[in-house]
């Protein structure tokens, strides 16, 4: 199930001097994964080998019509039986000849989660469909396969409290499950420019409405009590100020396949793609990167470059 595997199918071709063309049909949830492999032969033989991917337990090899000037022949598909293996619970849902984590970064996200993002590898590696069960939220962000091999960026937010990342993958060749650690290590690039992460508890800008209205209403107090112009002047300012805190958040356009990032820096981690032209709730901007609310109450940094004109 899910498997990547290939199959040879061996021929005697009347017409050596010219090539041969391969018509496949009617298989039956199996996806094609790679057909480009060079036609070999032997004093009598020809070979040629394709590689496809199984999607569901009930799968059939497709027909292949083998095709030339006056030569056609086609070669009936069969009926698979597929195996449905009994997975452990850390399962990252790769079976693969080999598999490897390449390197890794995590980060604080919040109290809460951290943000881990990993470079994987695979050969002969359904490596599109990787996944961390004890992540809260998952995604392949990057995905590049020069068959047979794959490598892919991977992000996802685990709990704090998980310091190691335990995953175990199929070895197609062995036959067997395998397992993977990855320690987390969380990087000092704490996310102070990332306060009041979920900005529907914006308790420090509540706290500065607050105290912005309250002080200003004292030093109105104070300055009638005093007959000081400057104190009055002073406490209007602060009523002002926390009117402009009331005022509601502007929203931003940022273009279609923009990145976010965690923190607006030049190093920072990518952990999401704009995939289309959106609006967003700003909440702050620094140093030419924007503070995004995106869904689901995270917040993210966008480049200003990124924004939309209009």
């Amino acid at each position: 199930m899910h498997q990547i595997f290939p199959v040879t199918i061996k021929f005697i071709y009347p017409t050596p001097q010219e090539r041969p063309t391969f018509n496949i049909q009617n298989e039956s949830n199996l996806a094609l994964r790679y057909i480009d492999t060079p036609l070999q032969h032997d004093d009598l033989y020809y070979y040629k080998t394709f590689y496809f991917k199984v999607l569901d337990d009930s799968a059939r090899l497709p027909d292949i019509t083998i095709q030339s000037s006056g030569f056609t022949y086609t070669l009936q598909g069969k009926t698979l039986h597929i195996e449905k293996l009994n997975y452990p619970h850390d399962f990252c849902n790769v079976l693969a000849k080999q598999f490897r984590i390449e390197t890794g970064k995590s980060v604080q996200f919040n109290k809460d989660l951290n943000l881990i993002v990993l470079k994987l590898a695979s050969t002969m590696g359904n490596l599109e469909d990787f996944t961390i069960p004890a992540a809260q939220k998952g995604e392949i962000k990057e995905f590049n396969e020069s068959f047979p091999h794959a490598e892919a960026i991977y992000y996802a937010f685990v709990p704090a409290d998980i310091t190691q990342l335990k995953l175990s993958y199929f070895d197609t060749q062995k036959r067997e499950f395998k397992k993977l650690l990855f320690n987390i290590q969380v990087k000092d690039e704490i996310v102070s420019t990332q306060s009041d992460l979920n900005p529907s508890q914006d308790k420090n800008r509540t706290l500065k409405i607050a105290i912005a209205f309250g002080a200003g209403i004292f030093l109105l107090l104070l300055a009638i009590w005093l007959r000081s112009i400057f104190i009055a002047l002073l406490g209007v300012a602060l009523i002002v100020y926390g009117g402009y805190l009331l005022i509601p958040l502007q929203k931003v356009c940022v273009k279609a396949k923009s990145k976010i990032y965690i923190l607006p820096t030049k190093n920072s981690t990518i952990f999401r793609i704009n995939e289309n032209q959106k609006r967003y709730i700003k909440l702050n901007e620094v140093n030419g990167y924007t503070k995004i609310e995106l869904d689901k109450k995270l917040v993210g940094w966008v480049k200003n470059e990124d924004l939309c004109k209009n």
